[in-house]
């Protein structure tokens, strides 16, 4: 095992940080999505959990992109930063190979925004996303929970000048 440092990271100024994940029980398995907003300053925007029935983790994953997107823009973001722990998922967004679902959605956000990005990040700095995905996979299909104040199951958010220590297999 390798010991790794790992930090979190904020945008540029003006940018929007879009923190998405996915949960399930089992894959495929009872499934939800989550993701959390956050201002370049840090500042808590929005959390949203929602339920999706059963699913994949990697169609889970691309649901919570284009649910955060959808957001987004509706609220009137123009940039923005995506954070997920699926680099195929990513790949997936920037190489436009998505599943048939999620092809004319993301490219109605892609038309509303300035620009987007990725970030792919450790689950250990992306762990505010994680729990309020884990909340969307205990509601049902459809279902959703809009957190205006973050949630108190967020004990805290993700700091950017906290180390965080990521224990990686050296496949050396």
């Amino acid at each position: 095992m390798v010991i790794k440092e790992v930090y979190f990271q904020l945008p540029k100024q003006g940018k929007l940080l879009l923190c998405c994940d996915d949960a399930s029980r089992g894959n495929p398995g009872y499934a939800g999505y989550g993701f959390v907003g956050r201002l370049s300053s840090g500042d808590f925007l929005i959390a949203i959990s929602g339920g999706l029935g059963i699913s994949t983790n990697y169609y889970a994953e691309i649901f919570a992109i284009l649910m955060a997107g959808e957001w987004a823009i509706h609220h009137g973001f123009k940039d923005l930063v995506f954070r997920t722990d699926s680099q195929a998922v990513i790949n997936a967004f920037q190489s436009n190979n998505l599943l048939w679902f999620a092809i004319t959605r993301w490219e109605n956000i892609c038309v509303e925004v300035i620009s987007w990005s990725f970030k792919h990040s450790y689950r250990e700095v992306n762990f505010s996303a994680d729990k309020v995905a884990k909340r969307g996979a205990l509601l049902g299909r459809g279902e959703q929970s809009v957190y205006e104040r973050k949630p108190s199951f967020v004990s805290c958010l993700e700091n950017p000048n906290r180390c965080i220590f990521d224990f990686v297999r050296n496949l050396l």
